[in-house]
């Protein structure tokens, strides 16, 4: 294993250890997150957004996703196709069903059509104000927004955390991906 994704994994534990923490002091923090999406430019014309379900110690997305239900947006959550590819989206609502995948996530089933977001949320163990998300290993959503850029397609990223998960500076990688935003309960930040 090289040096890099040594450091990376070690960021990967204390700052998962520390999530563990920040989800047992911020209950209301999923309700606030809302208020801060509407800050992002053109939140109001964008019609397909990527979301994601909650799992571990990832903030809670329902009620995001609710609203985003309410909104009239068309959701869509990430599927693994195969390892080492780029993510596809599926459409989700109330009703889809569901079917774990190899890593426990939760994944629209086949029947449900594959859409391109507009904008995606992202889950990450951390974050820094650069713009960059640690998140567990897998490069999916690196991949996937690597073949968007080389696809010409238009999409905005954005990582979905708490406040307490912002770290001085992520330990990156020449494949890691930049994100546009990062949504908070406190605040909406554009990276630098």
């Amino acid at each position: 294993m090289k040096k890099i994704e040594i450091e990376k994994n070690n960021q990967r534990v204390l700052c998962s250890k520390k999530r563990k923490i920040l989800i047992k002091n911020n209950t209301d923090a999923p309700f606030k997150i809302i208020k801060q999406i509407l800050k992002i430019k053109n939140f109001q014309n964008l019609k397909i957004i990527a979301s994601f379900i909650s799992i571990k110690t990832e903030i809670f997305m329902d009620p995001l996703n609710n609203f985003l239900f309410k909104s009239n947006k068309n959701v869509c959550l990430p599927v693994i196709k195969k390892k080492n590819c780029p993510l596809i989206f599926r459409n989700y609502n109330n009703k889809t069903q569901l079917i774990k995948n190899k890593y426990g996530v939760l994944e629209p089933d086949k029947l449900n059509k594959e859409v391109m977001p507009d904008l995606i949320l992202t889950p990450c163990l951390a974050f820094d104000k650069n713009g960059y998300r640690l998140g567990y290993g897998g490069g999916y959503y690196d991949r996937t927004f690597f073949h968007f850029h080389k696809l010409g397609h238009s999409f905005i990223s954005v990582v979905v955390a708490y406040e307490g998960q912002m770290v001085d500076q992520i330990i990156k990688s020449s494949y890691d991906q930049k994100i546009d935003y990062i949504l908070t309960e406190n605040k909406l930040y554009k990276s630098k």
